[in-house]
């Protein structure tokens, strides 16, 4: 919702009827709620129908959330990746056993979480 502030659009003080999340309006004047991503149109101040055609999102905005999508992987696949590195660093000269399984454990999970990272955000760019 705040990329279509950016953009923008104008937050409504009237609630979508069947997912009660705000409406917005775009330059043109359209209503529309973008959860259900429906034009809704407004009957009178107290009551508002909701248009069952779905709106096209434009191919810009689109691109927007694909952007913010790789961002945020990229963001992330960072973050694990440095602690794995800091993790490699303690386990060189680490000599407590105890230390050792625990840095092992946590640089597994920490590889297992990056695998499934890695095949979420290739399962969301289908």
């Amino acid at each position: 919702m705040a990329d279509l502030l950016r953009m923008g659009h104008t937050m409504l003080n009237i609630a979508c009827p069947v997912c009660n999340n705000p409406i917005f309006r775009n330059k043109s004047g359209e209503k529309y709620c973008p959860s259900c991503d429906r034009k809704v149109v407004v009957m009178n101040d107290n009551t508002t129908q909701i248009n069952q055609k779905p709106i096209i999102k434009s191919e810009s905005n689109l691109n927007i959330k694909t952007d913010i999508k790789e961002t945020v992987y990229n963001s992330l696949e960072d973050g694990i990746s440095e602690k794995i590195q800091w993790l490699i660093e303690k386990f060189r000269v680490e000599t407590d056993i105890e230390l050792i399984r625990k840095y092992v454990n946590v640089i597994s999970n920490l590889l297992d979480l990056l695998n499934k990272v890695s095949s979420t955000f290739t399962k969301i760019q289908k």
